[in-house]
């Protein structure tokens, strides 16, 4: 089922928040191509969109809290890393899957939930979590 964006999703920046729309279309893209793993090829531009893109996220949403003077940018920053790790990692495990002999698709499509869970997670609970505090910052003042 894919992930819709909500209201309640809102940073209050919309540069911000078009970023996070977009990410969930990607993993919602991510999720579409390995319900049809015969064509790896997809799930590897799929996965190395969404790598593409996060990375270009995560800085302009840095750059954007340096200008804001976000107090808990270094803390951020760190958990943005994580993230890209865990990205890379769960890539290497589908290309693993899509590479070998025979191209194992049949062992994609059986790790496709706990692959769709961990995404929605990864972005979601960083949204909700991480990114809503930063919400509170874009109310409370102008940066110039």
């Amino acid at each position: 089922m894919p992930i819709f964006w909500r209201p309640q999703m809102s940073i209050g920046n919309e540069d911000i928040d078009s970023d996070h729309r977009y990410l969930i279309l990607l993993i919602n893209t991510v999720e579409l191509v390995l319900r049809h793993p015969e064509k790896p090829e997809h799930v590897l531009q799929a996965f190395d969109e969404l790598d593409y893109y996060a990375r270009r996220h995560f800085d302009r949403e840095e750059r954007i809290q340096i200008a804001w003077g976000y107090i808990h940018y270094d803390e951020h920053k760190v958990e943005h890393q994580r993230l890209l790790d865990a990205l890379a990692a769960l890539r290497m495990r589908v290309e693993t899957a899509v590479s070998a002999p025979g191209g194992r698709t049949d062992e994609l499509a059986a790790q496709s939930g706990e692959i769709s869970t961990f995404l929605r997670h990864w972005l979601i609970d960083h949204v909700m979590k991480t990114d809503m505090k930063l919400a509170e910052l874009f109310r409370k003042r102008d940066p110039f």
